[in-house]
């Protein structure tokens, strides 16, 4: 079993008129980051124009823009797009080992001591298995974030979508958000089956399931373009947090300057394995971020759900985009469930990219270093 080594890349992100720019602080004095110069002109002819949509928002969004001067970026650190490709390619054979390889990739993505919690679990079968738990603290005045994904072999095939495409991005996630302060508590579960994140939320006091702002789940990445979802019954009644989710998942398609945007697609044909559902319950927001088109519904859990179906231009591409989603969730995760009036505004994306798969490369854009 190798251990996983995460080299860290400082990585900005510019917000002009994303709402994840509104209440953006200063960043630390010591922040490893670039200075970052704004998306290309496309994006910024773009954005003003979408959010103008609305008279409120205009004036809403500029006053906080106004208020929020001093630093109109994000940061957050990023991994080789070898690493990254190379980790969700490797597929540990037993569970025991998928569970030591996490374990170990988020030791070196600094998750040790009493950041990392293991926690055991029974499923219905009398079967015991663990959830891998990691910290990475905020305000404890502020609220939590969590980021979860199944490890577990579900399936014929590697389990390569189902689920380590997922499991093995935390700890990248994890060593993300590292790139500067948090406002938000984020946690990253490991989850064994159902069980597990069912098993975490009986274990955690009712304050702090009422401090949870989001729950993201990961599963069946690497297949093209990132999808989401949110409910999966239409008597469901869906909260407007969990409507914001999906909005600031578009923004942050914008800011990575994406031309093709997150698409609306529902997972109830392959997922066999629902994190989301024990959170639902108890109206807590959710989002599935997955990859798997109508026409790959059974690839996940099958004989050809093996690591060379896992494409790594795609999964690096999601795994970028969701760097900068945590950290503008960040900033936002405390006005998810208010009408505030830069929701009401429809992002769109921008049609001319500085390029489609983004790299962990520095470019030179007007004389200034801008990162990806």
């Amino acid at each position: 079993m190798g251990v996983c080594r995460l080299p860290q890349t400082a990585c900005v992100v510019l917000l002009i008129a994303s709402p994840a720019l509104l209440g953006q602080a200063p960043p630390p004095p010591n922040a490893q980051v670039a200075t970052a110069a704004a998306h290309n002109a496309a994006t910024e002819s773009t954005l003003p124009a979408i959010r103008s949509s609305s008279p409120s928002a205009d004036t809403g969004a500029a006053k906080a823009k106004e208020d929020s001067a001093p630093s109109h970026v994000l940061f957050f650190y990023t991994a080789p797009r070898s690493t990254v490709e190379m980790e969700v390619h490797t597929i540990p054979p037993t569970n025991e080992a998928r569970l030591d390889h996490l374990r170990a990739a988020f030791h070196s993505a600094a998750c040790d001591g009493n950041l990392m919690q293991e926690q055991p679990v029974t499923d219905k079968r009398a079967a015991p298995g663990t959830n891998l738990i990691c910290t990475w603290p905020g305000d404890p005045n502020a609220g939590t974030i969590v980021i979860a994904a199944h490890y577990e072999q579900a399936g014929k095939g590697e389990g390569a979508l189902a689920d380590w495409s997922g499991a093995a991005l935390l700890p990248f996630l994890y060593q993300a958000i590292q790139g500067q302060p948090r406002q938000n508590t984020f946690i990253f579960l490991e989850s064994w089956r159902n069980q597990g994140v069912e098993t975490w939320l009986k274990s955690i006091s009712r304050d702090q399931r009422k401090r949870i702002r989001a729950m993201i789940d990961l599963d069946a990445l690497g297949l093209g373009v990132t999808r989401y979802f949110t409910t999966f019954s239409f008597m469901e009644t869906t909260p407007p947090a969990a409507l914001h989710l999906q909005l600031e998942l578009l923004w942050a398609a914008i800011d990575e300057g994406l031309t093709k945007p997150p698409l609306a697609t529902s997972p109830h044909r392959w997922l066999s394995v629902d994190p989301t559902d024990a959170f639902r319950a108890v109206m807590i927001p959710t989002i599935v971020i997955h990859s798997v088109p109508p026409e790959s519904e059974h690839l996940p859990g099958s004989a050809e759900d093996v690591a060379a179906a896992v494409d790594g231009n795609a999964y690096f591409q999601t795994y970028h985009l969701m760097c900068t989603y945590l950290a503008s969730l960040d900033r936002m995760a405390n006005k998810l469930a208010r009408d505030d009036p830069f929701w009401r505004a429809v992002p769109g994306h921008d049609p001319e990219p500085d390029q489609e798969n983004p790299r962990v490369t520095f470019r030179q854009i007007g004389g200034v270093q801008k990162v990806h």
